[in-house]
């Protein structure tokens, strides 16, 4: 069955790219759904940036930026994964089209990295999750540095009261493109889905189809562009990667991406089960799109793995921190004249059980609250502190649980592992002007 996401854009969508006028585009919170409204962005001369993609966070990033290298006219583009590589490519011309978060703009902008007087167009994709991650004021800043810039704003709900103000701003009574809207009830398909990004993604579809163990299963790939990142399923013959909706009933069929409204009907209607592989950030979309929705865990050893892996880097984050490695280093320095330093150090780790024996102390379940030095008083928010949470410190939003917040002091809930990591991370953070502190809330007390 043929399945093609084509938006329709009229003569008012039209004039307004023409026009640099602004646009609101309705979408999943999924790269491949923003190609459509790319390949509409003029192409423009001379070389050099001019088309801005503001996204939530990297995995965001890391999504739409691989979706826009299928868009010759957008050429070069650059998903942004260290402020540093960025600068020099952008100082050297050798960027057109820049993906990246609203913070990590703003601080580009600030070391006068971003040319931001060239840009043309400015695309802010999903405000509704920037202004979750407390992002508000870094977008405010940067439109505020693009005053001349297109504003295209693609959202799940441009109804959503979070933009109101937003909307208001830049986008009033701007012409909509429906790109592909939620149901107004979830829809009537169960769905389970498994967490994943984009670089394990192929190896998470593996393990799903290792635990349900179909007779057959299909996996729908969006992007008929993007079939190659499959290709560890290519040796399954169970397995067939398809663009289009199978014609007969089929026992799995393994969304790859985040489906549309209308793709998840049509797989439904062929499947006997669907799973849909997403990004945590995802799941709320998937809440509204599904009334039957469940997570499929698939994974236990390796998520033994990863907690191990973790305890490793920490442990050899501590004792590089502590310092007075010479001896080590004289007892090491012969191997590297003879072999690459990074085996020498692989070849040490496999030497002692001392990080293997912590690893149980990563994998503790629960969570501990932490005390932070801020509150309601200071005028920070619940959005503030996750944002400062994912996007400074580095962790994932399911590492974050409850937001307590009081008038001089904030309790957070922290996964128990992650603890110690956002303990660091965020004091000294600023929140709202205010340098904070952050401690166990047993400390306090």
């Amino acid at each position: 069955m043929a399945w093609e996401f084509a938006p329709t854009f009229d003569a008012a969508h039209r004039a307004a790219f023409e026009a640099a006028k602004p646009l609101i585009y309705v979408c999943p919170p999924a790269g491949w759904a923003l190609v459509p409204l790319g390949a509409r962005l003029p192409a423009a001369d001379p070389p050099g940036l001019h088309v801005l993609v503001l996204v939530p966070g990297p995995a965001d990033v890391a999504d739409v930026a691989g979706a826009f290298d299928t868009l010759a006219a957008l050429q070069p583009v650059h998903g942004l994964s260290g402020r540093a590589r960025a600068a020099r490519l952008l100082a050297a011309g050798a960027v057109r089209t820049l993906i990246l978060t609203p913070s990590d703009a703003l601080a580009l902008a600030r070391q006068s990295a971003v040319p931001l007087a060239r840009v043309r167009h400015v695309v802010i994709a999903w405000p509704e999750a920037m202004h979750l991650a407390g992002q508000d004021q870094a977008l405010d800043a940067i439109l505020g540095e693009t005053p001349d810039a297109q504003r295209v704003v693609a959202t799940t709900d441009e109804r959503n009261p979070d933009l109101a103000d937003l909307l208001a701003r830049i986008a009033h009574r701007a012409p909509v493109v429906a790109a592909a809207r939620l149901p107004a009830t979830p829809l009537p398909v169960p769905v389970r889905w498994v967490g994943t990004d984009d670089a394990r993604r192929a190896i998470t579809a593996r393990l799903v189809l290792d635990v349900l163990n179909p007779a057959a299963a299909v996996v729908w790939e969006p992007m008929a562009t993007r079939h190659a990142r499959w290709t560890a399923l290519a040796g399954d013959r169970s397995v067939e990667i398809r663009h289009d909706i199978p014609d007969s009933a089929v026992p799995l069929v393994l969304a790859g991406d985040l489906p549309s409204a209308e793709a998840l009907t049509a797989l439904g209607a062929v499947a006997r089960e669907v799973v849909v592989l997403a990004r945590a950030s995802q799941v709320p979309y998937l809440e509204r799109l599904a009334a039957s929705l469940r997570p499929l865990r698939v994974a236990a050893e390796a998520d033994a793995a990863l907690e191990r892996a973790s305890a490793v880097r920490r442990h050899l984050r501590e004792r590089l921190a502590e310092g007075n490695l010479d001896g080590e280093l004289l007892t090491l320095g012969a191997l590297f004249d003879e072999y690459d330093p990074t085996l020498v150090a692989a070849a040490a780790l496999a030497l002692t059980d001392v990080p293997a024996a912590a690893a149980p102390e990563a994998a503790t379940t629960g969570w501990t609250r932490l005390f932070v030095t801020a509150g309601r008083r200071d005028g920070v928010r619940p959005g503030d502190l996750v944002g400062a949470l994912i996007n400074e410190v580095g962790l994932e939003r399911t590492a974050v649980g409850r937001i307590d917040m009081r008038d001089g002091f904030t309790l957070v809930e922290i996964r128990a592992d992650e603890v110690e990591r956002a303990q660091r991370g965020l004091t000294g953070t600023s929140l709202r002007g205010k340098r904070v502190t952050a401690r166990p809330e047993r400390e306090r007390r």
